[in-house]
């Protein structure tokens, strides 16, 4: 039942993330704005660069987990899924999609496969082995 879950919660943040990747900018703007004071006040493009690493690691993470078998399959959804939305921003008006960007979401989302792969790795190295 949690394989399912967590499944269908890694489809569903793919239409989180085009949401937030295709919305107007005033949106991401204003969670800026909001949470810049506990953040300690950075430019606006680092916190672009920090949001992207930190949102394609969890996204990465989320799928390697949900398809702890089929890393192929997991590269192929996290890394396409940045690059086609970095491309499908620059079809609309008020933003503007760019190579680094989607380079920073491909290393984000590496980071987040490779992370949740050791987790996965390291937690059958801790099970007792049964013997038959």
């Amino acid at each position: 039942m949690l394989e399912k879950l967590l499944t269908a919660i890694a489809w569903v943040s793919i239409a989180v993330l085009a949401y937030f990747t295709l919305t107007h900018v005033e949106f991401v703007y204003s969670i800026y704005y909001r949470l810049s004071p506990f953040l300690m006040r950075p430019s606006m493009r680092a916190y672009a660069h920090f949001e992207h690493l930190l949102v394609f690691m969890a996204f990465g993470a989320l799928f390697a987990s949900a398809y702890p078998r089929r890393t192929f399959f997991v590269c192929s959804v996290v890394f396409s899924s940045a690059v086609v939305l970095e491309y499908l921003q620059t079809l609309t008006p008020d933003r503007h999609g760019t190579s680094i960007d989607a380079i920073e979401k491909i290393f984000g989302g590496a980071l987040g496969i490779c992370a949740a792969r050791a987790i996965v790795h390291f937690r059958r190295e801790r099970l007792p082995k049964v013997r038959s």
